[in-house]
């Protein structure tokens, strides 16, 4: 389970009536996103002033990941990490969706509606599975004086912040107070790293750049996801034209396949 997969079990929550996926227009980018820091953390990229630069192409354990790896390896210079954000497929949330269902986490039901879109409903969700994702956010959220959260769940925070799904996970009056922390947390800059890794570089300027541990890099994202979430949520972009995640769009829509072979991805536009 990746980063990415993690944030959509978060953002999977049961309505009145149904399950849904809370914000998927806005959760796509953060699922992108995930995807830079995994590899990051994974010692095979560097997100900087120079771009995304790919420091080491071997391949990684999930195959979603190996495909980013292998574009970003394949272009001609390093990407910007804005652009690479910005050109987030549309189809990447059902990507995801898909690679949950293929692995029984959930389990889907398609169909078309009558402008010929493919509508995603959702019919059960592995509850274990969620709640394991939300006990390790939890041990940021509700950090003490113990062990520091390793570097995929600092990620995770503040990835669930900035998508707006802390109400998924801290939802009512019952988790005013964890969404207060999470927010404060991020807004503040309190996350700390669990440790560095300067000791598996030999190029100084790399070593540097890797000694500040997860939290450049994730503070790197938090600031790249936060312009294009300004930027779309101004612009009328379609992400909607406020911080309330009930107004944004609950549909997401295909296109290109983003991690080739997605089993499930369809080429017409979603919704759930």
């Amino acid at each position: 389970m990746t980063t990415g997969d993690d944030l959509l079990l978060i953002a999977i929550v049961t309505g009145r009536r149904r399950i849904r996926i809370r914000g998927p227009e806005r959760l796509r980018f953060a699922l992108r996103a995930a995807e830079l820091a995994d590899l990051g953390h994974a010692g095979r990229i560097a997100v900087g002033a120079r771009g995304i630069e790919v420091i080491d192409a071997r391949r990684v354990a999930d195959r979603r990941l190996n495909n980013v790896l292998h574009s970003l390896a394949a272009a001609g210079s390093p990407p910007d990490a804005a652009d690479w954000l910005r050109r987030t497929p549309r189809s990447l949330t059902n990507e995801y969706l898909s690679w949950l269902e293929d692995r029984k986490v959930v389990r889907v039901r398609r169909r078309r509606d009558p402008g010929g879109r493919t509508r995603h409903e959702i019919l059960s969700l592995a509850p274990g599975r969620r709640r394991a994702v939300l006990d390790r956010l939890d041990g940021v959220v509700r950090a003490g004086g113990g062990e520091a959260p390793g570097d995929a769940d600092l990620t995770l925070a503040v990835l669930v912040q900035l998508a707006d799904l802390a109400r998924a996970a801290y939802p009512g009056l019952r988790g005013t107070g964890d969404r207060r922390r999470l927010a404060a947390l991020v807004a503040g800059g309190h996350l700390a790293s669990a440790g560095s890794r300067a000791g598996q570089a030999t190029d100084e300027e790399l070593a540097a750049a890797l000694d500040a541990g997860a939290d450049s890099l994730t503070r790197l994202l938090q600031g790249e996801l936060g312009d294009l979430y300004a930027d779309f949520t101004t612009g009328g972009h379609g992400l909607g034209h406020s911080a309330d995640p009930g107004s944004w769009s609950d549909g997401g829509a295909g296109g290109t396949g983003h991690h080739g072979g997605g089993g499930h991805g369809d080429s017409g536009h979603g919704g759930w």
